[in-house]
């Protein structure tokens, strides 16, 4: 499987690593190649090895993340920027927008961001990357396979999540399942069962030509609430349903 190839650029050791390990990056189709600290590093990196994605700081010694961005561009580059900033300041962003950048997102990253961030960026620029979830139902022990099963045969339910799940289905802690569900898949299950309802939104789009938007969110467990469904769509996909289906 192809992955988009990612370096993360940061003066701060412990950003870097706080990125590298917030997410699971291989399941969702990006490969860590690179962490630089500053953007003269980041540059003379580039200019030797394939990188489709760079996660840079504004704030940088040496070389900035907007400087590192222009001259890549000068450069010929095509890699796609995705801006982090500590700074609340629009005009950091309108800066970073001109020259290119796909999006901006501000510092503490909370992970739901930066993966909705990524799924955006994946949509848009790297249409041929296929989204699927990766899980290896034969590693896990059998709470977990109840877990899958469970919400595979529930995925239009509203009300599914961890907690009703553990509280009564399998009568269990829900701090402790959760934790047993993101050490053994790799993903928050927040995060998966967005994912799962996701994949069978985008199945439903392209295997029944003559289904609603109302009837896929009813489908895709977002009830009567079609709006929600296509906000977080496009989130997901960088398209709503209906441009989908146009």
């Amino acid at each position: 499987m192809k992955l988009i190839k990612v370096m993360i650029v940061d003066d701060e050791m412990i950003v870097r690593r706080g990125l590298k390990c917030c997410i699971d990056w291989s399941s969702n189709c990006f490969e860590i190649v690179a962490e630089k600290a500053d953007g003269t590093s980041a540059l003379n990196y580039m200019e030797h090895n394939q990188t489709d994605l760079i996660v840079t700081d504004i704030k940088m010694p040496e070389m900035d993340g907007l400087e590192l961005m222009r001259r890549a561009r000068q450069g010929g580059s095509g890699a796609k920027f995705l801006i982090l900033s500590g700074y609340d300041d629009f005009a950091y962003a309108q800066k970073a927008l001109r020259y290119g950048a796909a999006d901006y997102i501000l510092k503490p990253i909370k992970e739901e961001e930066l993966l909705n961030s990524l799924f955006r960026i994946r949509s848009e620029f790297f249409p041929e990357i296929k989204t699927s979830l990766l899980l290896y139902p034969e590693r896990y022990s059998n709470t977990i396979k109840q877990v899958l099963s469970y919400v595979d045969i529930n995925l239009d339910q509203p009300e599914l999540s961890l907690k009703m799940i553990a509280d009564n289905v399998l009568f269990m802690s829900g701090s402790y399942l959760s934790k047993l569900f993101l050490k053994e898949t790799g993903y928050k299950f927040s995060t998966f069962l967005t994912i799962k309802r996701m994949e069978k939104a985008w199945l439903l789009l392209h295997t029944s030509r003559d289904i609603t938007v109302y009837e896929i969110a009813d489908q895709t467990g977002f009830g009567n609430n079609p709006q929600y469904f296509s906000t977080v769509f496009k989130k997901f996909y960088g398209k709503s349903p209906t441009e989908f289906k146009g």
